[in-house]
């Protein structure tokens, strides 16, 4: 089963080895594997102090939760 890319940094990654199985929740169904080994946490800690956070605090709370609420649907 082909192991599922986190994006970080702007980009997708594929994290190192086997990665944790993940399931649906609905079917139990084995959906993939995902793995965070390898990636750089330093670096995104710095990319989301830099790039992340000042895009985030121009947004109203309003516009947080639309944008939350676009990404659940």
């Amino acid at each position: 089963m082909k192991p599922i890319e986190n994006y970080a940094l702007g980009s997708w990654i594929k994290g190192d080895g086997e990665g944790a199985p993940l399931f649906n929740a609905i079917t139990g169904d084995k959906l993939g594997t995902a793995s965070s080994k390898g990636l750089d946490f330093s670096q995104m800690m710095d990319y989301a102090r830099k790039i992340g956070g000042p895009s985030l605090r121009k947004m109203t709370f309003q516009e947080r939760g639309l944008m939350l609420k676009a990404l659940a649907l």
